[in-house]
């Protein structure tokens, strides 16, 4: 019970004043808003409110219900939540939303930033792609013909979503998980002091410099029961982006034209500072730069005393009727040379006399393709004695050639025989057959002397592989096998090198109301459950509560994080009936909200939906939500759940609650905990 939490997120500012007003219009005949210059102070008419209207006994409540609250309740078991949506209040959970005009940043390889509005993501996600097809027969899962749009959710999960790392403060990249629309909410419009702005509802979560915070509640918002922002109570900082933390080499252009004007290519270039060639093309674009090709630049060779390229000769040879074979003699090249320097100068070449030249090829045999053991052993030696290795091949790149891409290289050539002992299998999703790829269990940063070693090696499927390196995940696959070298002597993974982006915060200045508008929200992959939004970062939703059970089941999560269970201690049933709840009890029942959790993920991994697994866990999973009320029917939840005989949990939340309503509205407060409180009295 000592996680659960009441917070304030707006509420009528001046709440006993409008009690007042509408006490007074209701027993006075003139208009009591002209007279609004002459209304007593909060303090006198919460006085007012007590003689006149409570404490005279009057039965008439109505002005109690003009006055609005908006507290977030968080941490507490569902059934709590179940049990106070019952009363005269309004009660919402898990919803915090953005408006449709908010983009979202996503990264391209080439480190350029895409932005798409999240309303134009839904409708890609829900509806597909944009160009309309036509379907003229049935598809090869019944669908029927006509027009459609196709599905292109698959395409939109494998974008780079940019999300901050929170440990480290650095953004990195995740992936959509899913789209969604959560109908009209009332709206807000932030504004920064750098003129950035976010439309959002209240409740929507914010990376603040004191951590994540409701927006309602980091900023204070006082608001009326039309929802109008009337003031900020507190000052906030949000955490933003783009601050570059240190100027990467390829992004400073002097360095950058010092390299292209060693000659260097881009991909040379990418090797010097630790980045990809696509960055190095990217940034010599912005600074107008041209880089070589990555071809090597041969010299041309003269053969013989190169006269072959001169005019005079060639048309003097020509006019002399020299054929094509006759002048290659004479300049000590080939036929084929003579002909591109004919050409070239647009000449035309003379035709040989018939018979003038016998084939090459005349008199001489067929090859022998069927050569003796020892005939090809005498070419396999010549071939190995002759051919021209190292600097003297031809195809020699100057050595550009790293460990890394020699390791690549043997690692692919020896894959078919690892996918072999694994029977094709991925050993990280258990998936047969497709792309696979031959993984080192120790990374080859950990330890590179067992980079060609074919212990070391397993087989996972291309997105496993994929997975298992963008997310850090060596170590943890590497413990359900036994590497060959422990990891407590493995290297650590090298940063890399490059542009680095941090988070910054920046002062929110402005709240305003914007009305109720179609809101949205996107859910991103673990580890981090957050994305930017209109450069702010803001935390995406939660399905329910399924991503929190399978981190109970990963072990990332306590399991009293998630389910609720009252402390060990003596208790007793409606009846007066007592019992004990001991330790032993209470362990077997967290055992059995993990068994819970673990079924949970055996059947999602089978392939259900959310919907029906969620059924198999416990009921009263720890739920956070927005609770709305007047003066008068937050009484009457008090009557009803902070008497002695409720739901414990159900007067846990009344306690919570009841040092706002003090705040709130302090005269009517005193009257009731006079007259009222914990005394089962419903009020009228």
């Amino acid at each position: 019970m000592d996680r659960f939490r009441v917070e304030v997120i707006s509420q009528h500012p001046n709440p006993q004043q409008t009690i007042y007003a509408a006490m007074h219009q209701d027993y006075a005949e003139a208009f009591v808003w002209d007279q609004r210059n002459e209304w007593p102070s909060e303090e006198k008419a919460g006085e007012l409110i007590i003689r006149n209207l409570l404490k005279g006994g009057r039965g008439h409540f109505g002005p109690l219900e003009h006055p609005q609250i908006v507290l977030n309740c968080g941490f507490f078991p569902h059934s709590t939540m179940q049990q106070i949506r019952t009363h005269r209040v309004g009660l919402s959970f898990d919803v915090q939303c953005l408006s449709g005009d908010t983009e979202i940043t996503f990264v391209h390889a080439s480190g350029g930033l895409k932005k798409y509005r999240i309303s134009e993501l839904y409708d890609l996600w829900e509806n597909g792609e944009k160009a309309v097809r036509e379907r003229k027969v049935k598809g090869r899962n019944g669908e029927p013909r006509g027009l459609y749009r196709r599905d292109c959710k698959k395409r939109l999960r494998k974008m780079k979503l940019r999300v901050l790392n929170e440990d480290t403060g650095f953004f990195e990249t995740s992936a959509l998980k899913s789209v969604m629309c959560s109908g009209k909410q009332p709206v807000y419009r932030l504004t920064l002091a750098d003129g950035k702005t976010l439309d959002c509802t209240a409740n929507h979560r914010l990376f603040t410099a004191k951590g994540w915070q409701r927006m309602g509640e980091a900023v204070g918002l006082v608001a009326d029961a039309d929802y109008t922002a009337l003031a900020m109570s507190r000052r906030c900082q949000v955490m933003c982006n783009g601050t570059v933390l240190s100027v990467a080499l390829y992004a400073q252009k002097a360095w950058l034209t010092a390299q292209a004007q060693k000659g260097l290519h881009a991909n040379a270039i990418a090797q010097l500072c630790d980045a990809s060639p696509d960055v190095i093309r990217y940034w010599a674009k912005k600074h107008s730069l041209s880089l070589p090709s990555g071809h090597h630049q041969w010299s041309k060779t003269v053969v013989g005393s190169g006269i072959y390229r001169e005019q005079r000769w060639l048309e003097s040879q020509l006019s002399n009727g020299k054929n094509v074979a006759q002048m290659a003699k004479a300049a000590s090249c080939s036929i084929e040379t003579i002909k591109k320097w004919v050409y070239h100068y647009n000449l035309s070449l003379n035709k040989r006399s018939p018979g003038t030249q016998n084939p090459w090829n005349k008199g001489f045999k067929g090859y022998n393709l069927d050569s003796t053991p020892e005939s090809r052993e005498t070419r396999r030696e010549n071939a190995a004695k002759y051919t021209q290795r190292g600097e003297d091949s031809v195809f020699w790149k100057g050595g550009v050639s790293t460990d890394r891409t020699l390791i690549g290289a043997w690692t692919r050539q020896t894959a078919p025989q690892v996918h072999k002992q694994f029977d094709y299998i991925c050993q990280h999703c258990g998936e047969r057959g497709g792309a696979l790829h031959a993984h080192h269990l120790v990374p080859v940063f950990a330890d590179i002397n067992l980079a060609y070693e074919f212990k070391n090696l397993v087989s996972v499927c291309k997105s496993c592989h994929t997975k298992i390196h963008s997310q850090n995940l060596e170590l943890e696959f590497a413990k359900n096998f036994q590497p060959i070298t422990e990891p407590a002597q493995w290297k650590e993974k090298p940063v890399p090198a490059g542009r680095k982006l941090a988070a910054h915060a920046v002062e929110i200045i402005k709240v305003e109301f914007l009305g109720f508008q179609t809101t949205y929200d996107l859910e991103v992959e673990e580890p981090w459950h957050n994305f930017v939004a209109n450069g702010l970062v803001v935390h995406n939703s939660f399905r329910y509560t399924g991503s929190r059970i399978l981190d109970v089941v990963n072990g990332k999560t306590d399991v009293e994080d998630v389910f609720y269970l009252r402390p060990v201690g003596a208790y007793s049933d409606r009846q007066g009936k007592k019992y004990d709840y001991t330790e032993a009890l209470r362990q077997e029942d967290l055992d059995w909200c993990r068994q819970g959790c673990a079924h949970y993920k055996t059947r999602i991994d089978q392939g259900f939906s959310e919907e029906h697994a969620r059924g198999l866990i416990p009921f009263d999973v720890r739920q956070h939500w927005v609770l709305s009320a007047n003066a008068r029917s937050l009484m009457h939840l008090l009557d009803l759940r902070w008497k002695a005989d409720a739901q414990l949990e159900a007067q846990k939340l009344c306690e919570a609650i009841w040092p706002h309503f003090q705040a709130w509205v302090p005269a009517v407060a005193d009257w009731y905990e006079t007259t009222r409180l914990k005394k089962a009295r419903l009020s009228p």
